[in-house]
């Protein structure tokens, strides 16, 4: 009845359906995320565990800020206001001090994002304000020395909105490119003399990604916006001269843009560019040209060093695998009743959106439902309708058995009434 082999991925395993109709792991009641780690810690701290177990009645979906590892909150809560046994909270903590916390926080994370993205030497590893929305401005700000104008690659929302604002300081030609051509980007179209060619490589609204890394030759610069696909699946980073990813999904909570850029690109900016939008800058200052956001750098860290710990980028894509594979042959196998609009070679591996037959008073009713469930922030967004369940990397794997659960179990009361 269920099938995922149909949207596998090169390198991603199957999951079979079973005779009964149920999905592998799943129980016609609905699981918690809850696990040892959360009773661990609610036994040996009994003045938070109301809190703890509050929190492992909810199957959070949202699509930004994301869910957040449990446990890495409680190692952020546990060293908040004595880090490091210094006496200091490190928000307390000058970022000046050559040899101090701070700065040391900050080279750790350049160390950890290297590791685990397997960074090449020759690409600066930057952390700076504004979310991928600075970027949007930044990128041709930085690379506008290169060329008069840049190619867009348009294929939703999020690269609509980052051609618009890339077109007040360079131009821009849109190239608008259907799902089924992005595995072949010699059929884009690009322009010869492009300062850069830019991707978005996960359209959250819509559901389309670019699960493959572009080889556009030598010549081309590629600059893609990974905010909401960065570590759910490996990056071949040499196949680019810029990756930028605002924090909120796989990078911890909101407040930091990582910038991954080639090093010989740090030299092609405007001469009136913005200091505090220099890579450049950025690069030879070490991600303190002013009061860096501390907290953001440090909740990052210790996500990734949570990555690193359970086995880095093999256990990211046994994880993200085992989860979509769950949710997406649920919505291929309930026969139209949920319907995802993307096709299969092209489907996000962190946003997935999907409808229902019965319309958008359906879908209300379905969001009603799930919230007595512990099932929140599955509704799709405003622009398209619909619904979506985010499924980052922290998200727990109960989770989406949970609401696999409960949409075979809302399929089947619809359709018997």
């Amino acid at each position: 009845f269920f099938s995922a082999s149909s949207f596998l991925l090169p390198g991603m395993s199957d999951v079979h359906s079973s005779s009964s109709g149920s999905l592998p792991g799943l129980s016609d009641g609905l699981s918690s995320p809850s696990g040892s780690p959360v009773r661990s810690v609610c036994s040996s701290n009994p003045d938070q565990s109301g809190d703890l177990e509050r929190r492992a009645e909810v199957h959070n979906f949202s699509a930004g800020q994301s869910v957040v590892d449990t446990d890495v909150l409680l190692r952020l809560q546990t060293q908040l206001v004595n880090y490091h046994n210094t006496g200091m909270s490190c928000l307390e903590m000058s970022q000046r001090d050559a040899d101090g916390e701070v700065q040391r926080l900050i080279r750790t994370t350049e160390r950890n994002v290297r590791r685990v993205l397997q960074v090449p030497d020759q690409y600066a590893v930057l952390m700076m304000h504004g979310g991928a929305h600075s970027q949007f401005a930044a990128v041709p700000l930085n690379l506008s020395s290169r060329g008069r104008s840049a190619d867009y690659v348009c294929t939703g929302f999020w690269s609509q909105r980052s051609a618009v604002e890339a077109a007040k300081h360079i131009g821009v030609r849109q190239i608008h490119v259907a799902p089924d051509q992005l595995s072949t980007p010699e059929s884009w179209g690009l322009s010869p003399d492009a300062a850069y060619v830019h991707v978005c490589c996960n359209e959250t609204i819509s559901g389309v990604a670019l699960n493959t890394d572009p080889d556009l030759g030598p010549d081309r610069v590629l600059v893609a916006d990974m905010t909401s696909t960065l570590l759910s699946r490996p990056v071949d980073v040499s196949k680019y001269g810029c990756i930028y990813a605002s924090s909120g999904k796989n990078l911890g909570p909101a407040g930091i843009t990582l910038i991954i850029v080639r090093c010989d690109l740090l030299g092609c900016s405007a001469d009136n560019i913005p200091s505090i939008m220099s890579w450049k800058v950025a690069e030879q200052c070490g991600s303190i040209y002013n009061t860096p956001n501390v907290f953001g750098i440090w909740a990052m860290n210790a996500v990734i060093e949570d990555y690193i710990a359970k086995g880095g980028m093999d256990w990211i894509v046994a994880s993200t695998t085992e989860k979509v594979s769950l949710l997406y042959a649920l919505i291929d196998g309930s026969d139209g009743f949920y319907r995802n609009n993307v096709p299969r070679e092209c489907r996000s591996l962190t946003a997935i959106p999907f409808f229902l037959r019965g319309g958008s008073a359906l879908e209300a009713q379905f969001i009603e439902m799930a919230a007595t469930k512990g099932i929140v922030q599955i509704f799709g967004h405003a622009s398209v309708g619909g619904l979506r369940a985010a499924v980052y990397n922290a998200s727990p794997l109960a989770s989406v058995q949970a609401l696999c659960s409960f949409m075979m179990e809302f399929q089947r009361c619809v359709e018997s009434a």
